[in-house]
């Protein structure tokens, strides 16, 4: 029988029908996930699960603020046909994040990572024995003694920072801007040993190009929809597109069109002039070079992730104190007040004398428990099958954390209510699993006491040099989106007068 056009139109129409038959078949099945747990779920609809509302106005953590109080601490929603546990309960928590560690040894999967077992992992993304590897390896790398030795650098870009806006005396700014380039400048001198002074030079190519990364990365684009409606493909998928990188790199220049790719090249450059230079300094590079065991794609790697990790997160933190110290000029006075009692003069500020002012500690406490950043990406995947507290884990299956409510809860932070801006509710020890804001656990965020320093570092710089007026409407209040980050919507306006 002779093939003819109409016959592999008939082929390809029965194997099209199948699969469509297959996978809707393969959809429905999902959806019987948490009934068969026995957990509640927020309404959800055919292909798209919950993701729509999720995604529909930016707001991820205050949706899953608003499911928790209907259906309670923990409870189930679906990512396309993809099952989610969520969960704000401290005990269920702590059996994910610390008892059962070993069983959830890795994060959700996100759409710029390929799969967990892939050698040419940061540490972010590595799970299971390749994680535990190269956390005890950089451990050191943020050591109170390893953070003493960049602490000269943090005064570095912070002395910049003021002078930077002593040019803006009693000017109205928008204060994100000034903080992006402080961050960048922090980020590039204590990361990558190289000194290009962005907070001086806003239009330099390094910073534009960080700022189109993280507008790619906010957007909606084929990656992500995959990832959220289409989980089992992402991987091939990404192979594809590596694969077509590579073989049509010599003809189009890629990192033109994604800005992650122009980002990563120009970080593995830096890496290998450092290593071929024989050039010593004392940053993040050199101690992850150090590291003797590391290999040379995860030096790379975990650079850029001090990078994209460190960026924004930080700057956002600032803006939201900052704005806080202007709309509670109570909380002002009382910082200011602390940090002058413990110098004289702030060349008496360093990495040690800093984490002294206890006050100043509690208002950046306070700050990223009422203004969590980075709560979207807090999770575990179950990398072995178990049981918590009597609700069945299969291997694969993500647990999200209710940060919001967490940060909201009156018998965790109490008896001063938490939708009340208060730092001294830190005075009092309280659970750890009560506050979210670096997540929890072995694989807390390893940069914690990094981002604790340059936060402190630059907040008291500023305070000492500037007094930050009082809002134009004190009553406002923060309109928060969430795109990777979770940060103000518009932009955050101050003014400062010189001290």
């Amino acid at each position: 029988m002779r093939s003819t056009p109409i016959f592999w139109l008939k082929v390809t129409v029965v194997t099209l029908t199948g699969f469509f038959i297959f996978y809707t078949s393969k959809i429905l099945f999902s959806y019987q996930f948490f009934k068969k747990l026995g957990l509640k779920t927020p309404k959800y609809r055919f292909f798209y699960g919950n993701q729509l509302e999720l995604t529909k106005n930016n707001n991820y953590s205050d949706v899953l603020k608003e499911w928790t109080k209907f259906h309670g601490k923990t409870y189930g929603y679906y990512e396309g046909h993809f099952p989610v546990i969520v969960s704000s309960d401290l005990e269920f928590l702590q059996e994910v994040f610390i008892k059962q560690s070993s069983n959830f040894s890795a994060r959700r999967k996100i759409f710029v990572s390929r799969d967990e077992d892939a050698p040419d992992h940061a540490l972010f993304t590595a799970s299971r024995n390749r994680w535990k590897k190269m956390r005890n390896i950089m451990n050191p790398t943020f050591s109170s003694a390893k953070l003493r030795e960049l602490g000269p650098l943090l005064i570095l870009c912070a002395d910049r920072l003021k002078h930077v806006l002593e040019n803006e005396n009693e000017k109205e700014v928008n204060i994100t801007q000034f903080f992006k380039r402080f961050t960048m400048d922090s980020i590039w001198n204590c990361a990558f040993g190289v000194d290009i002074d962005f907070q001086n030079n806003p239009e330099n190519i390094y910073f534009k190009k960080c700022e189109s990364l993280f507008e790619f990365l906010s957007k909606p684009n084929i990656l992500s929809f995959i990832g959220n409606y289409f989980h089992e493909f992402l991987d091939p998928f990404m192979e594809v597109i590596l694969f077509l990188e590579k073989f049509l790199s010599n003809f189009i220049d890629f990192t033109r069109i994604n800005p992650i790719l122009w980002f990563m090249n120009h970080v593995f450059e830096i890496v290998e002039i450092r290593k071929k230079g024989n050039i010593v300094k004392k940053d993040y590079l050199q101690l992850l070079i150090n590291c003797q065991t590391l290999t040379t794609i995860e030096v790379k790697l975990n650079l850029a992730l001090f990078m994209i990790a460190g960026y924004e997160t930080t700057s956002i933190a600032l803006t939201y104190a900052c704005y806080c110290l202007a709309k509670y000029q109570g909380e002002q006075a009382k910082v200011y007040e602390a940090i002058r009692q413990h110098f004289d003069s702030e060349e008496e500020i360093n990495s040690d004398s800093i984490q002294e002012v206890e006050y100043l500690d509690m208002f950046v406490k306070e700050v990223l428990r009422y203004y969590p950043t980075g709560t979207s990406i807090i999770s575990r995947k179950c990398t072995k099958s178990t049981n918590v507290r009597g609700i069945d884990i299969p291997e694969g299956l993500v647990i999200a954390v209710d940060a919001l409510s967490l940060h909201e809860d009156v018998d965790l932070w109490g008896p001063v209510d938490p939708k009340e801006f208060y730092p001294l509710r830190h005075a009092v020890k309280r659970n750890p699993l009560a506050f979210w804001s670096f997540g929890n656990g072995p694989r807390n965020c390893i940069g914690m006491k990094f981002a604790f320093l340059e936060l402190k570092i630059a907040l008291s710089k500023m305070l000492i040099n500037f007094e930050i007026l009082p809002l134009k409407d004190m009553n406002e209040e923060l309109e928060l989106f969430e795109a990777f980050v979770r940060r103000p919507k518009h932009d955050v306006n101050v003014t400062l007068r010189k001290r």
